[in-house]
């Protein structure tokens, strides 16, 4: 495995600095999608272990919590997943921007956990994350919806297809979709091109929440959910995506962050590209060696 990284500058004024994660709140939010195209519901197809994995992650948090290190932990599944708690106010109507909600909201967090369905655009430096109900949307798109770490938000881990699509961010998607200067965000872990799913997603799941209190939560994204399929194009090909003002910060937060230890990235004025060099996935290019 040779993991790489790409980085790009992103030409803004350096605003104020993060607090230190000890000064926050620590909550975690979880989203579980598995149940889909039935009335009301979104079209694509269910998957039982969607909400499986969101209860790996969760339940190593409420451990956190029963141990006095974590404060809160909510889980959101299937109908209660919407694009409203997606959206930020710089998007849409304040009716239908509800990701400070508290307890429901994305940004109402600042760790977060989703495992559903998702694709991309290139043309429109775009991807989306498809939700369990058709009552707002049946997605919540990056470009569309999404504004991130305007509330507690640091930390997005994605298991989604295409969620972390190497083109998109190349030509400068997510971080401007994502990200202010001023902005609190600076990880999103996800995946270039598709990723297959199965039972084996809650055991790496496990590990990988387990093995990133302190340091390590974009190094040990990466180490879990890659897998290399001999002679195919269809391997699986974890990311991580981390916002912040130097390289050498971006660099500490992806080897040294932790769900406890979140590093002050500093002004989102760039972003690195982590990633396994020669990963090849369906529905993705393969990613430079």
């Amino acid at each position: 495995m040779r993991l790489r990284m790409q980085s790009h500058p992103w030409t803004a004024a350096a605003l104020a600095m993060l607090l230190p994660a000890a000064a926050l709140a620590n909550e975690t939010h979880v989203y579980g999608i598995a149940n889909f195209g039935g009335a009301g519901q979104c079209d694509a197809k269910s998957h039982s272990v969607h909400t499986k994995t969101a209860a790996e992650f969760a339940s190593y948090f409420n451990s956190l919590v029963s141990a006095g290190y974590w404060s809160d932990v909510r889980t959101i599944n299937n109908s209660g997943a919407r694009a409203d708690s997606w959206t930020d106010a710089s998007k849409a109507p304040a009716a239908d921007a509800k990701d400070t909600q508290a307890n429901v909201g994305v940004d109402d967090a600042n760790v977060l956990f989703v495992h559903t369905h998702g694709g991309h655009s290139e043309a429109n430096l775009r991807s989306w994350l498809v939700m369990g109900t058709n009552v707002d949307a049946c997605s919540a798109v990056t470009d569309t919806h999404m504004n991130l770490g305007n509330g507690k938000l640091n930390i997005a881990v994605v298991k989604a297809c295409q969620s972390g699509d190497f083109q998109v961010w190349k030509q400068g998607g997510y971080r401007q979709q994502f990200t202010t200067p001023s902005s609190g965000f600076s990880m999103w872990n996800a995946f270039h091109g598709d990723s297959s799913c199965g039972n084996f997603v809650k055991r790496y799941v496990r590990r990988y929440v387990a093995n990133s209190r302190v340091d390590g939560v974009g190094e040990n994204w990466i180490d879990e959910a890659y897998d290399w399929q001999v002679g195919k194009n269809n391997d699986d090909c974890p990311v991580s995506i981390v916002f912040g003002q130097t390289q050498a910060q971006r660099v500490a937060m992806f080897e040294a962050g932790g769900w406890n230890d979140r590093k002050n990235t500093g002004s989102k004025s760039a972003s690195s590209y982590f990633y396994v060099g020669g990963c090849d996935p369906d529905n993705g290019q393969k990613l430079p060696e």
